[in-house]
């Protein structure tokens, strides 16, 4: 495998810095001192760096590390490690349809009750296969109402101060009864005239403006995202903009309404799709003792869940399996700060050292969460040691594979699993590399905007040639 090549010349300014970790490896034996490779605008004052053999012993390099920084998206590994040591890796959340009231005639002739527990993946066709139990039970018409029971979240935590962001599919907040990311997928289809519309789920309620054009250049679509133009107002999603045919097919998500009418929408859509009669009116509800379960839906296990979470870094998925770690809490009582605590008590139990260490959704998306990159780097390295390991290892995307390092670091293809972090003003990588015959755990965090995902990536590849040497002299030596 070749790399692109980067000086690896020692700077004084880095020396200056500490970033020298020092001329003794784990085990004891001599290696070169490592430099961070000198990268066009990216200033060692901007960095936090934490590099180390996942078998353990000192870290090979280490610069600003115990300084508390904002993480972006790493935070989700965080989050995933707490909830594959707290909840296990076959964790499952349910959804339940229940009922006190008797079957007649086709009706059911009270309440239908929705249940729910923070399931971080349910969509609309989970929602319509609970539907069709409700039919196979012989229920053709609900004469009562839909009551949503979503107490297991009570304080959900925030995204503060992302305020500019408001209204993207990944700003949606947590819901107990989380259904489809409150996003409709609108399928855009060309026709001779113009553009089609289809929405996913057929919400009742939801309008949608139509301005659509056609653009008869015949050029490529890059995205149509980029080339829509949409607004949400009430119950109206507008849409305008020109599209080249070749954009047909193409998918936008679009978060609308609040959590309970996306629900009750989306569950008359499933209900008449189902064959159900009527439109049971919503409203919130505790689901009382001795009510008999008509549906239920399981949702994938944690680890499938925690995969798809850290391949895309879905923001809804972490905050949502964040909450969860303090609703597990039998004696919860403010589920954000219950979650933030056991996720402290979680990292602590493994050795981890959590001063400066800040929470405020799991997620990343935030302005005050925080790390420091030696506390993340460790967890890194004591992931190795649990029961969870192949479950938590499998989590982090590959160079070249699906998800956010689809189109980054091509040379590190086959050495290299990470987690990336953005925010306008962070860039970072935390994960493993392969270097030199030992596996590396590597943490790079720089916070100041500005910084492209290209600078850190170019700061990666410069360190692993540093690395490949160190590893074959280690190994030389002992």
């Amino acid at each position: 495998m070749k790399f692109k090549h980067i000086s690896d010349k020692s700077h004084s300014w880095l020396r200056a810095a500490g970033l020298v970790a020092g001329l003794l490896g784990p085990a004891g034996w001599a290696v070169a001192a490592p430099a961070l490779p000198g990268v066009p605008g990216l200033s060692a004052r901007d960095l936090s760096v934490w590099i180390a053999p996942v078998e353990g012993g000192a870290p090979w390099l280490s610069h600003r590390a115990d300084v508390a920084v904002n993480p972006a998206s790493t935070m989700k590994l965080v989050t995933s490690f707490a909830a594959l040591d707290l909840l296990g890796p076959d964790y499952r959340w349910r959804t339940r349809w229940l009922s006190p009231a008797a079957i007649r005639d086709g009706h059911l002739t009270g309440d239908l009750y929705w249940q729910g527990s923070g399931d971080p993946a349910f969509d609309r066709d989970a929602l319509a296969d609970m539907a069709r139990t409700i039919r196979a039970r012989g229920i053709g018409q609900i004469d009562g109402r839909l009551l949503l029971d979503g107490q297991v979240f009570r304080t959900l935590g925030s995204s503060s101060e992302l305020d500019p962001d408001e209204g993207r599919s990944y700003q949606v907040g947590p819901d107990a009864l989380l259904t489809q990311f409150k996003t409709v997928e609108l399928t855009l289809l060309a026709t001779p005239s113009g553009w089609a519309v289809r929405p996913a789920p057929a919400l009742p309620g939801l309008q949608i403006d139509n301005r659509l054009q056609r653009d008869d250049s015949g050029r490529e679509c890059p995205s149509a995202a980029r080339l829509v133009s949409q607004t949400v107002r009430g119950q109206e999603v507008s849409l305008s903009g020109r599209l080249p045919e070749s954009c047909d097919g193409s998918h936008l998500y679009v978060p609308v309404f609040d959590h309970a009418r996306f629900q009750s929408e989306a569950f008359a859509a499933a209900w008449q799709a189902a064959g159900g009669q009527g439109q049971p009116a919503a409203a919130s509800g505790s689901t009382p003792a001795g009510a008999r379960e008509l549906a239920r839906h399981d949702s994938p296990p944690l680890s499938q869940v925690l995969t798809d979470l850290n391949r895309y870094s879905n923001n809804v998925m972490a905050r949502q399996v964040f909450l969860t770690l303090g609703a597990a809490n039998p004696q919860s009582g403010d589920t954000a700060r219950d979650a933030a605590s056991a996720v402290r008590a979680s990292l602590a139990r493994h050795g981890i050292d959590t001063q400066g260490f800040a929470f405020e959704n799991g997620a990343g998306l935030s302005r005050h969460e925080r790390v420091t990159a030696a506390g993340l780097g460790e967890m890194l390295r004591a992931a190795q040691a649990t029961p969870f390991w192949a479950e938590f290892a499998s989590l982090l995307p590959r160079p070249g594979g699906e998800g956010t390092l689809k189109r980054r670091l091509p040379a590190l293809a086959e050495q290299a699993r990470f987690k990336t972090g953005t925010l306008n003003d962070v860039r970072a990588l935390a994960g493993y590399l392969d270097a030199g015959g030992r596996r590396w755990a590597v943490v790079l965090i720089a916070n100041r905007a500005g910084i492209s995902n290209a600078q850190l990536d170019q700061l990666l590849e410069g360190l692993y040639p540093q690395l490949e040497a160190a590893g074959h002299d280690a190994a030389g030596l002992q």
